[in-house]
């Protein structure tokens, strides 16, 4: 394992055992969950899974990867759409407790639902008029 694969992943594990460790604490100290704190552990776990996958914090840039890597890419970015997309409807259904679809009370989270249906059918379209 290169070194700069070995500094990525400990440097992202100590920002998440850091943050993750203060959000617990205040969480069963303060009975309180800040926002940030959730943002900045998930940003430190993409950080370790860049490292872990890329062997490095920001990743491997387009340009360097090979064909097999190009793959991967594609078809994990696929995948995370639908299973971002699928957890977006659990969290609407799981906060408006499965009411009818006239009783969500969660409109800015049913717009945002609205836009990731949208997004990859737009997006591509976008870029395949590129390469026609």
């Amino acid at each position: 394992m290169a070194v700069t694969k070995k500094v990525s992943i400990i440097c992202s594990l100590v920002l998440v055992v850091a943050i993750g460790g203060f959000g617990l604490y205040e969480w069963f100290a303060k009975d309180v969950v800040n926002a940030s704190t959730l943002i900045f552990v998930s940003v430190g776990i993409y950080f370790f899974f860049q490292s872990i996958t890329w062997g490095e914090m920001e990743g491997k840039h387009e340009g360097d990867k090979d064909e097999l890597e190009k793959h991967i890419t594609l078809l994990s970015s696929k995948v995370s759409y639908f299973l971002l997309l699928f957890l977006m409807i659990i969290v609407l259904i799981v906060s408006e407790k499965a009411v009818p679809m006239n009783d969500i009370k969660n409109i800015p989270l049913v717009i945002v639902i609205g836009f990731a249906v949208i997004t990859l059918p737009i997006t591509e379209f976008v870029v395949s008029k590129k390469y026609r």
